[in-house]
């Protein structure tokens, strides 16, 4: 049973020394023996500091060219605009970035010819000098150039020093159209039009598509390398963190969902020292009726915890999801909430062994999994079943049985990371929950495609939690 303090608000301290009590690098199950007794120190906090080295730079920048060289593409430049203020297609290519709200995103521009630099502005001195300090193995031999201009002004001279108004010049715009969030695009038509006025005869064009291939930045972003595969580990821990945090703040007195939030987030953040990309926490509802924010919702005995957890390093992300059930085995609710956690805990566990690298595609995932559900008397809820982690919103494939099926054809190939989250309900002539509708259960763990087939990246215990 939940043992609440005495007041409904529970102050900061609380939130991080239940924190501190959750060891980063322990498993969930030893994670949660110490969270019973939260510690009164607060957790200290970590600076971010996670950057690429040149050698994954050049593995990058020679994937993309790459795929700029071949049909359909044939690509001379690609070109990333602040009206994309996410700016994830230029923190790819870059490194630079900006924090979420602090205005335009950085422009670039990518040649396809490796003897010419890489151009990003930054629109500031101020931007210059910081990112020029941070990214001085990128810079240090001339190949990225950081420059303090913004806007055509500063795009135009370069595009034309590199050669870019010549007829028959064919220039990718990032998010043009076709994205993945943003089918319409997200280019500033102002930009554009002064983009083309100022080299009228080269071809303007979208970066972006639907289906195997997906694009020259969207498809290298998929295929990750060694070293980002370690940063989506760092990521996957944390976020493994962030979920033994809420089982703490339960075992604390929590009185709200707001409460768990705010722990799980300070806690993430305190051991990446970066915002996490999103934490979303839903009780006895899908995890994303909250939009991922702290809500007032109370926190209650026999309820079900859902989340979407995405803890970042060097901005990526990496989600894990576990429901949680708030009570003991003896708390009614238990019997329905066990059963669906041992059958989505099967379904990942079919998948390690169902995904053959290189000829298993996003639809044949979604196919074995509705199988899987249909024989086990379930239904599913998802709205993505596959979500690959990533910069932001660049972390194709994302998928789920009745979403994004255009990338259904996408083929799951060493190198790719992906949250693999069922979620469903139990048929209710299956199994009935104690209410009058069955709730929905979800389990997610995050997985690596090597050469020879699928491995977890988390530590945790793929079985039930309780908190009582």
């Amino acid at each position: 049973m939940i043992q609440h303090g005495r007041s409904g608000a529970l102050s900061r301290r609380h939130f991080l020394g239940a924190a501190a009590a959750v060891p980063l690098a322990a498993p969930l199950s030893a994670s949660l023996a110490a969270a019973a007794e939260p510690s009164t120190e607060p957790e200290p906090f970590t600076l971010a500091s996670a950057r690429f080295s040149r050698a994954e730079r050049d593995r990058r920048w020679a994937a993309v060219r790459a795929i700029m060289a071949r049909p359909p593409w044939a690509l001379d430049a690609i070109v990333t605009l602040s009206s994309d203020k996410s700016g994830d297609y230029a923190h790819y290519l870059t490194q630079v970035a900006n924090r979420p709200g602090s205005g335009s995103g950085p422009e670039c521009i990518f040649p396809r010819d490796a003897a010419q630099p890489v151009y990003v502005q930054v629109g500031a001195s101020r931007n210059r000098a910081i990112w020029a300090a941070r990214l001085g193995d990128w810079t240090g031999d001339g190949k990225l150039v950081i420059s303090e201009k913004d806007g055509p002004s500063g795009l135009v001279p370069q595009l034309k020093a590199r050669g870019l108004d010549r007829a028959g010049a064919r220039i990718g715009l990032a998010r043009l159209a076709g994205s993945r969030f943003d089918p319409d695009g997200l280019v500033s038509a102002t930009t554009l039009e002064a983009l083309k006025a100022a080299l009228p005869a080269a071809r303007f064009l979208p970066i972006d598509q639907w289906g195997a291939d997906a694009g020259p930045v969207e498809e290298s972003a998929m295929l990750k390398g060694a070293e980002e595969h370690d940063v989506v580990r760092r990521a996957a821990a944390a976020s493994e963190h962030g979920l033994a945090t809420i089982v703490a703040s339960i075992r604390g007195g929590a009185k709200r969902q707001a409460d768990l939030w705010f722990a799980a987030y300070s806690a993430m953040f305190a051991h990446t020292g970066e915002d996490p990309t999103r934490l979303s926490i839903g009780l006895d509802q899908p995890a994303n009726a909250t939009i991922g924010e702290p809500v007032a919702d109370p926190v209650r005995d026999g309820q079900i915890v859902l989340q979407e957890i995405d803890a970042t390093v060097a901005g990526y992300r990496a989600q894990v999801n576990h429901a949680i059930f708030i009570g003991n085995v003896q708390t009614p609710g238990y019997g329905y909430y066990r059963a669906g956690i041992e059958i989505a805990a099967g379904i990942i566990a079919d998948a390690l062994t169902f995904i053959q690298p290189g000829k298993t595609s996003c639809g044949d995932l979604v196919r074995r999994y509705l199988e899987r559900l249909a024989a086990a008397g379930a239904e599913d809820a998802s709205g993505v079943m596959i979500h690959s982690s990533g910069i932001g919103n660049l972390s194709r494939p994302r998928v789920g049985p009745g979403n994004s099926e255009g990338d259904f054809p996408i083929i799951l190939r060493p190198g790719m990371c992906f949250d693999l989250k069922p979620a469903f309900r139990m048929k209710r002539e299956r199994l009935a929950d104690v209410g009058p509708r069955n709730r929905e259960i979800q389990l997610g763990e995050h997985l690596l495609v090597t050469e020879t087939g699928a491995v977890r990246l988390g530590s945790r215990p793929l079985e039930p939690i309780t908190t009582g």
